[in-house]
């Protein structure tokens, strides 16, 4: 059952992350937007827990700010899987030293778009930091989001399949309110409020 504040207004997100709830309730303290956490099996489920991230507009759209979160290294590799602007996406953040995210844009009746701007998620990436090798090739994968039929969060869904992860219905309806809840950190707001000021700021005086 959906908590009180999972409504519709949601959506559909989830970040899959490696490493225990507790550690990830401290990580995403330092974020903008309100979550609950969520234990999975090998993973810590992260749902928003409002619609609207802390942070002042443009930068408050929770599932925005959920998506391009950057995650340390020791909750990687992580998996996100979002319906945004209509759009099924799906980001990996891999294990290792570098931070790097990498998406996958599939919109219904098109398929996969292009992204000039977001480094692209190959298919295989996708079976790795799932740890499915066993279980499903790179092709198939390849093969599911070829298929432009179908509602976004379905074709997420069947990617969770057919990867053999956990938390189907954390993406389709949310968490309950016994998961819990974390509020991000004033701090963390406040600067990056002021960060994205100061860059308006300057902004505006060079284009003068």
């Amino acid at each position: 059952m959906a908590s009180t504040d999972q409504t519709p207004d949601l959506g559909h997100g989830l970040v899959l992350v490696r490493g225990g709830a507790a550690a990830s309730a401290r990580w995403v303290r330092r974020g903008l937007a309100a979550v609950r956490v969520v234990p999975l099996a090998g993973w810590t489920g992260v749902c928003l827990a409002e619609q609207r991230a802390h942070s002042a507009p443009p930068y408050d759209i929770g599932l925005e700010i959920l998506a391009a979160r950057r995650v340390p290294g020791r909750h990687r590799p992580t998996v996100g899987l979002f319906v945004i602007d209509g759009c099924a996406v799906v980001t990996v953040q891999p294990r290792g030293w570098r931070l790097e995210q990498r998406w996958l844009v599939w919109e219904p009746g098109s398929g996969v778009r292009r992204t000039p701007d977001l480094p692209v998620l190959p298919a295989g990436l996708v079976v790795d930091v799932a740890g499915a090798r066993s279980r499903t090739s790179p092709s198939e994968v390849t093969d599911h989001f070829g298929d432009t039929r179908g509602e976004p969060v379905d074709v997420l869904v069947g990617l969770m399949r057919l990867l053999g992860l956990p938390g189907e219905d954390l993406l389709r309806q949310g968490p309950d309110e016994s998961h819990e809840r974390v509020d991000p950190s004033p701090r963390s707001v406040a600067a990056f409020d002021a960060l994205v000021a100061e860059e308006d700021a300057h902004r505006w005086e060079m284009e003068r």
